[in-house]
């Protein structure tokens, strides 16, 4: 088979990454996994010119089956993705210049405006000591909690079910690492003091004593009850743990939580996840918004009447990691 649709694809958004400037010259790399093939941009391959000679098609192993080139050199990296996360196969590896000098600097980056939230969370990066990816398992790890990873004086790598979405995140962490980067002397200017790091007293996910913790945290913020107060949070919203059915309902009345059950019975939202997905949640290595962004979490019930609740809950997923679990 010759692809001719897909290598059009991936020739299009080659040249879209190459005119955001998120590229150059024959940096970066495009795969896309098709059944039990993988289309894959060839080694030294100018992603903003691509031509259809430059895309190979490979099978899982990393055999070329046609081309007459040699796959990327970060052809192991691509087939350890394709491997571990077959729902997403899409796969960019990009030089995003402004994201590469920013993480050069700083170790992580916060997100501000909402969409950063929603859809980058806090972004960290993967230390690298070589110009290819040799190790594989720590970017696996973090593409595990975000469909979007750093590596440290390279470049980034995003997965996803679609070329645009995954265009979108490479391109929109490049411009929050940019601003971030310009106004970063204003931070200094403002002399923040540092957090302090605290002891996280860990609790089995959902036991008594986690659900008892969580509910003094909030109801004792006094942030979070006076957005809750404004916002007149009064709902019931049930987290649920799909792999034991484990359902925790908070019953909130004007920002304060007055009950919990044991039933999603009345509950207006219900967000379901695995344990092990909550688990990182509450111990701050997955961003609950982000996790909701990427289908790790399910949302039943009306997004558009959670979302006027934004603030409340983006204090009270603050205060989740707070009360760490096991």
């Amino acid at each position: 088979m010759s692809y001719e649709q897909e290598k059009e694809e991936i020739i299009f958004w080659g040249g879209q990454l190459h005119q955001r400037g998120l590229l150059c010259g024959s940096s970066g790399n495009i795969s896309k996994c098709i059944n039990d093939k993988i289309l894959i941009t060839a080694h030294n391959a100018y992603l903003g010119f691509l031509e259809k000679e430059d895309i190979l098609v490979i099978d899982k192993e990393g055999n070329v089956l046609e081309g007459s080139k040699k796959p990327t050199s970060e052809l192991a990296l691509h087939l350890v993705i394709h491997k571990t996360f077959k729902e997403k196969p899409i796969v960019i590896h990009a030089h995003s210049p402004w994201t590469v000098y920013y993480f050069h600097y700083f170790d992580t980056l916060t997100p501000i405006t909402f969409e950063e939230k929603i859809y980058l969370g806090n972004i960290i990066a993967i230390p690298q000591t070589t110009p290819t990816v040799t190790d594989v398992s720590p970017v696996i790890s973090a593409l595990e909690n975000n469909d979007i990873v750093v590596l440290k004086n390279h470049g980034v790598v995003a997965i996803g079910k679609e070329f645009v979405s995954v265009f979108s995140l490479i391109e929109l962490l490049e411009t929050t690492a940019k601003v971030s980067l310009i106004t970063h002397n204003l931070k200094s200017l403002a002399k923040i003091p540092p957090k302090k790091e605290t002891q996280v007293k860990k609790y089995k996910l959902f036991s008594k004593e986690h659900i008892a913790a969580l509910v003094e945290t909030i109801n004792n913020d006094q942030t979070a009850r006076s957005l809750g107060e404004k916002l007149n949070l009064t709902t019931v919203l049930c987290n649920k743990e799909t792999d034991s059915k484990t359902t925790i309902s908070f019953c909130y009345q004007q920002g304060k939580i007055i009950q919990v059950k044991n039933s999603e019975e009345n509950a207006e939202f219900v967000f379901s996840a695995k344990g092990e997905f909550w688990k990182k949640i509450f111990n701050g290595e997955l961003d609950p918004f982000v996790a909701f962004n990427q289908g790790k979490i399910k949302l039943k019930g009306d997004f558009n009447k959670l979302s006027k609740w934004f603030p409340v809950f983006e204090r009270t997923f603050a205060l989740w990691k707070e009360v760490g679990v096991e």
